[in-house]
């Protein structure tokens, strides 16, 4: 019985588990020769193994979750992703009921002739303003638009008004209609300032703008108050058409009648627009009253008379822009020189420079 006590006093509680015999103490006593590191490593396990809790279950539970397990747990970034796909998706709008889309088309409709009737009935002109006008009168202006007080602002048609005018009325060279709300009607029109003069047939004159649009006839006095052109005659004239020469190849015979056509060299179309290209060429350098006289009669000997004082010989139709242009600055500086007048010659022939013999 003694015996028996003795191993029972001895013996541990079930619940308290075994010591674990200490692996460092038999390293160290079994392998003198052990690494420095291995301690360290086997210091780091001994203290795991402490810290972990014993349970009193089987080793099998113990064991961590396989790491497909791990895998399969979704984050709770991912878990919202489908919550906020459903929530972007945009819900279609309910379609209206058919009585409800009668009565949205029909409230439209109403609206629309509403404004179609307030502008055929209220909008209508009661006042026409002309501005720009010095050479025609306001009435006869509106008269030739083709307005009336009374018409329908909708119905205004402004491209005919002004097409009209410039039909009728040679003298405008430009043409704005406007409307004002709620009751006038504005027209602008551009008159023309500078014109020239053509020959016609049997001797008269006939004024033009620089594009070869015939104004009107006028007596051969009037016509030399304006810058002549020489060397072309108009055929068939009419108020309101463009210039129209004749035709044929007009060059020098002993049996022309005059001399000014026995002279004459080129075709009569070449230059009729020679001469609207020296015009045009005036205008652009702000000279159009200074010339007096263009002379094409010979295509290839081109001619303008800068006053009564200076000849200016243009040579061929070529670069006339760009000889009138030097024509103007050249007679500025002969004139700011003392000279009184002369012949310029822009053929440029010798050495490429300009020729100027005084008188």
């Amino acid at each position: 019985m003694d015996r028996e006590e003795q191993r029972r006093r001895h013996r541990p509680p079930a619940s308290e588990p075994r010591p674990r015999p200490d692996r460092r103490r038999s390293d160290r006593s079994g392998s003198k020769g052990s690494r420095p590191g291995s301690q360290g490593q086997d210091r780091r396990r001994s203290q795991s193994r402490t810290r972990r809790p014993e349970t009193s279950e089987s080793p099998a539970r113990r064991t961590a979750p396989p790491a497909a397990g791990r895998r399969t747990q979704e984050s709770p970034r991912r878990r919202k992703q489908p919550e906020r796909r459903t929530q972007n998706k945009r819900t279609p709008p309910a379609a209206l009921p058919r009585r409800q889309l009668i009565l949205k088309l029909v409230t439209m409709l109403a609206v629309v002739l509403a404004l179609v009737l307030g502008m055929t009935i209220f909008f209508r002109v009661q006042n026409l303003r002309v501005t720009g006008n010095s050479k025609y009168d306001a009435n006869r202006v509106i008269a030739s638009s083709g307005l009336e007080e009374g018409a329908s602002l909708l119905t205004l048609n402004k491209s005919k008004a002004a097409g009209q005018i410039l039909n009728d009325l040679p003298y405008v060279s430009e043409v704005q209609v406007g409307i004002k709300l709620p009751n006038t009607v504005t027209i602008d029109i551009v008159e023309l300032d500078i014109t020239y003069a053509v020959e016609g047939p049997d001797g008269t004159w006939w004024l033009m703008d620089a594009r070869g649009k015939l104004l009107e006839q006028v007596s051969g006095e009037e016509a030399g108050k304006h810058t002549r052109i020489v060397g072309i005659q108009a055929v068939s004239p009419a108020v309101g058409a463009t210039l129209q020469v004749t035709q044929e190849d007009q060059k020098d015979t002993d049996e022309q009648k005059s001399a000014d056509v026995a002279n004459t060299i080129g075709f009569a179309q070449d230059r009729m627009e020679a001469a609207i290209s020296v015009l045009k060429a005036l205008e652009e350098s702000d000279r159009m009253g200074k010339a007096t006289k263009v002379d094409v009669s010979s295509l290839y000997d081109l001619q303008v008379w800068y006053g009564e004082k200076y000849q200016v010989l243009l040579s061929g139709p070529t670069e006339l822009g760009y000889k009138v242009r030097y024509m103007v600055q050249a007679v500025d500086r002969l004139e700011a020189d003392g000279y009184r007048g002369g012949t310029l010659d822009l053929s440029i022939k010798e050495a490429g420079k300009a020729t100027f013999t005084p008188w």
